[in-house]
């Protein structure tokens, strides 16, 4: 069974989205950042960790949509 381009893409983007969060999840929990700051404010946790679970979140519900309709 043929895969179509959207399929692939929707997979190619849901692997890199896991794997940014495996790494991201890594490095937070290995560096001395602290996951809020003044200066910062909540970019490191964000940038490493909510933001993929936003990309991954998005394909999910884009997935749940598609079934319903």
């Amino acid at each position: 069974m043929p895969v179509s381009r959207s399929h692939a893409f929707a997979f190619q983007l849901a692997a890199g989205a896991g794997l940014w969060l495996l790494l991201g999840g890594f490095l937070l929990a290995l560096t001395p950042l602290p996951a809020h700051t003044d200066a910062l404010g909540w970019g490191p946790l964000y940038w490493l960790l909510l933001a993929p679970l936003c990309v991954l979140a998005g394909l999910r519900l884009r997935r749940l949509a598609s079934e319903i309709s």
